[in-house]
């Protein structure tokens, strides 16, 4: 081959991280007559998330009263805070690799990163 490699298309490289990337998935939690769904963003790992959660799922016959990220951190073996999730997306978008679907494709965020999300937001909305 010599000394000129394939450079490697960037398109093959970003399918191959929609493939890998972790799916977020809801987890519905009732807090006194309040249905919440929450959902984890964690460190370092690129991530799917839904642009609209409303428009991927429903509780039949609930009401969904907050939609929240979590942002939690696997260096810190903590949760940095939660966020209202339209609020952490809104955040979130300069981290956006690519969108499609409905879906965000987010890069892995380093901890000040993620932290750094919480400027001037307060770190837990429960």
């Amino acid at each position: 081959m010599g000394i000129f490699g394939r450079k490697k298309n960037t398109n093959d490289e970003l399918n191959t991280r929609w493939k890998e990337a972790y799916q977020a998935n809801p987890r519905v939690y009732q807090k006194d007559e309040n249905v919440i769904v929450a959902f984890a963003l964690t460190e370092t790992a690129d991530s799917l998330f839904p642009i609209v959660p409303e428009e991927q799922w429903k509780i039949e016959g609930k009401t969904i009263d907050k939609w929240i990220i979590s942002i939690v951190s696997l260096t810190k073996d903590s949760v940095i805070g939660t966020m209202e999730y339209h609020e952490a997306i809104k955040r979130l978008e300069p981290y956006f690799l690519a969108q499609k679907d409905g879906w965000a494709l987010i890069r892995g965020l380093t901890y000040e990163e993620m932290d750094a999300l919480f400027d001037g937001w307060p770190r837990n909305i429960l």
